[in-house]
């Protein structure tokens, strides 16, 4: 059987205007409507551009492309330069540069800077990283590390502050206690610099969270304002301290890396801790009695021990010694390590 048609007319400007309409972008059918309101309103260009809050030279710029492309000449064009700059680093320095880093692949782009220049190679170290990045001769992950530390500095130890009232500085760390069978504990402890007073708290694990809840027991268990807190780098004092920190509005001043000494008060606060209070049997598998003994161990070196630092006064002692009397000029304490 043979059937005998024919084809609509417009059929084929149809079809050609529903494959193109395809190819448009959203942006460019947004364009489509500006100029068919501009068409239904009498080609008025400055009506228009009010209307849609736009530039008329923007405006003309749409009509220009359209005239001379249709509709697709309203799809977003490349921004990319029409002259890309190119290396001007000679192929054999490249090739140079490349077998130094594998065989010191752990160098800077500094050293290999000295090394190229012992050879009679002259380069910057700005173009021998950069010519680590196009081969892929950098480790992505130490690279973004870095390159988020640069952007978002810490606040480091603050060299030469002085310390003269309570809350000046309040430094805080973490300690482990080790248990049967290879569990751990974990103590947080906070102690304010100028009167040796402790907040101590024991947590199942070191989270940010965990750490977060502690410096809101800090700011309840301490008798005064903390002013600046003091932590190394540790993952409990990142997101989630570090947030609550800012929240309260509290400076948050990290020591160095792998530089303990700058956080001397706590460390050596851990040191008594572990010669008067563990090593005399608390230690204790049920969390809820480690909780427990450990702030009857903060109450007896808040209120019960002497401190050799504060003349054989406790902390609690020394603190309201403070409130009537002037602190002398020798016990002022000046953050040096």
């Amino acid at each position: 059987m043979t059937i005998y048609g024919t084809i609509l007319p417009g059929a084929i400007a149809i079809a050609r205007s529903a494959f193109l309409t395809d190819k448009l972008t959203e942006r460019a059918k947004y364009k489509i409507n500006v100029l068919d309101w501009h068409r239904q309103h009498g080609n008025n260009t400055s009506l228009t551009a009010r209307h849609f809050g736009l530039g008329r030279a923007t405006l003309h710029r749409w009509l220009k492309r359209f005239k001379y492309y249709g509709v697709i000449g309203l799809n977003e064009q490349s921004r990319k330069p029409k002259n890309i700059r190119k290396p001007t680093t000679s192929s054999n320095i490249i090739i140079r540069i490349v077998q130094i880093r594998r065989q010191y692949p752990a160098w800077s782009k500094y050293k290999i800077k000295v090394l190229l220049e012992r050879e009679g190679i002259q380069v910057s170290a700005s173009t021998v990283g950069r010519i680590f990045k196009r081969r892929d001769l950098i480790n992505k992950k130490i690279s973004k590390k870095r390159r988020k530390a640069a952007l978002h500095p810490k606040a480091r130890f603050p060299r030469g502050l002085r310390i003269s009232d309570a809350g000046d500085m309040v430094q805080i760390d973490t300690k482990y206690i080790m248990l049967p069978g290879g569990k751990k504990y974990y103590q947080f402890t906070a102690i304010d610099v100028l009167t040796k007073r402790k907040v101590l708290r024991v947590y199942p694990s070191e989270s940010s969270r965990n750490g977060a809840h502690f410096l809101e027991q800090c700011i309840q268990g301490f008798p005064f304002h903390i002013k600046r807190v003091q932590t190394d780098n540790g993952s409990p004092f990142l997101k989630e301290f570090d947030k609550l920190c800012k929240e309260k509005g509290l400076p948050h001043y990290f020591i160095h890396p792998r530089t303990p000494k700058e956080n001397t008060y706590v460390e050596r606060s851990h040191r008594s801790d572990k010669k008067e209070f563990y090593q005399q049997g608390n230690v204790f598998s049920i969390l809820s009695v480690m909780q427990k003994k450990i702030k009857e161990w903060e109450d007896i070196w808040n209120n019960v021990r002497p401190h050799e630092a504060l003349g054989q006064l406790t902390p609690s002692e020394y603190f309201w010694k403070l409130q009537t009397t002037k602190l002398p000029t020798k016990d002022v304490i000046i953050l040096q390590t």
